[in-house]
């Protein structure tokens, strides 16, 4: 089991965020990996609604509520009523919000750089190709 490919993708996955979330935590950085990640959404297209965000994280909407909530009482997201559905909330980055991108991406890249070193370009790009396809095949049938 410890050389299934499912075991070493999950290892691997596991490894690089619990790295992440120690460079944030000695940047001094007090956000969450999966915080990180809704960010990395909303910079991308701000004004997202929770639902879309946990689409692009393939989560629950209700998993990310906690997150959410961190960022907001931060004051680096906030909520706003959606002008056709006042039901539906949209999330928007605050000005803090939009100026962690410059000092967190850096950190971002630093990390998957990290998780390279040594490797030859051709090889990332086999091992790119083949969790494409792995992934295809989960989810396509």
């Amino acid at each position: 089991p410890n050389n299934s490919l499912s075991y070493l993708l999950d290892k691997t996955a596991r490894a690089q965020l619990c790295r992440l979330q120690n460079v944030f935590t000695k940047a001094n950085y007090d956000i969450t990996v999966e915080q990180w990640m809704i960010l990395l959404l909303l910079w991308k297209e701000n004004g997202q609604f929770q639902q879309q965000l946990a689409d692009g994280m393939c989560k629950d909407k209700t998993t990310l509520t906690r997150q959410i909530d961190g960022l907001e009482k931060r004051n680096i997201i906030v909520r706003v009523p959606d002008k056709i559905d006042r039901r539906q909330k949209r999330i928007y980055l605050t000005t803090k919000g939009k100026d962690l991108e410059e000092e967190l991406i850096p950190l971002g890249i630093e990390n998957g750089l990290c998780a390279i070193k040594e490797i030859p370009p051709e090889h990332i790009q086999i091992c790119k190709d083949v969790l494409r396809k792995v992934h295809e095949n989960l989810t396509t049938g």
